[in-house]
C-alpha cells in the first residue's frame, strides 16, 4: 500500500481526514456514525456520514460512498491514484503542521498533565 510521508493512506481515519478538511468536529455523532458537512458539496450540508468502525462513508444525498480515496475523488475529480495520494498526504501535512504549532506554542499546556497521571495512578 501506498505510504507517503509515513502515513498509510489506506488506515488513515476519516475523521482525521475531516479535521485536515478543516471540520474539527462532526456535525452529529450516532453511536459508530459521525456526520459531517459533505466537503465536496457546494451547499455544505450534513450530508456526510462517516463509520468509525468500517472507516468508509456515504452521502445520504446523492448516494456516493466509499473509502478515503473515494472521497479524494469526490474532492479533487482526480481518478489518478498517485495524485489523489499526494491531494490526501498533502492535506494531512497541513494538519500534522498544525498539531506540531500546537505543540510548540503551548507547552505549558501538556507538561502539567504528566504529573497529575501519575498520581491519579
Amino acid at each position: 500500500p501506498p505510504t507517503v510521508v509515513g502515513i498509510d493512506i489506506k488506515k488513515m481515519k476519516l475523521i482525521d481526514f475531516m479535521k485536515a478538511l478543516g471540520q474539527e468536529h462532526p456535525v452529529a455523532a450516532d453511536g459508530n456514525l459521525r456526520i459531517y458537512n459533505a466537503p465536496y458539496d457546494a451547499n455544505l450540508g450534513p450530508t456526510m456520514v462517516i463509520n468509525t468502525e468500517t472507516n468508509l462513508w456515504r452521502d445520504t444525498k446523492t448516494g456516493a460512498y466509499g473509502s478515503i480515496y473515494d472521497l479524494a475523488y469526490e474532492l479533487t475529480g482526480s481518478c489518478n491514484m498517485s495524485e489523489l495520494n499526494r491531494y490526501i498526504a498533502s492535506e494531512m501535512a497541513v494538519l500534522e503542521k498544525s498539531k506540531d504549532k500546537e505543540q510548540n506554542t503551548e507547552p505549558s499546556k501538556q507538561e502539567p498533565d504528566k504529573p497529575q497521571r501519575k498520581i491519579r495512578l
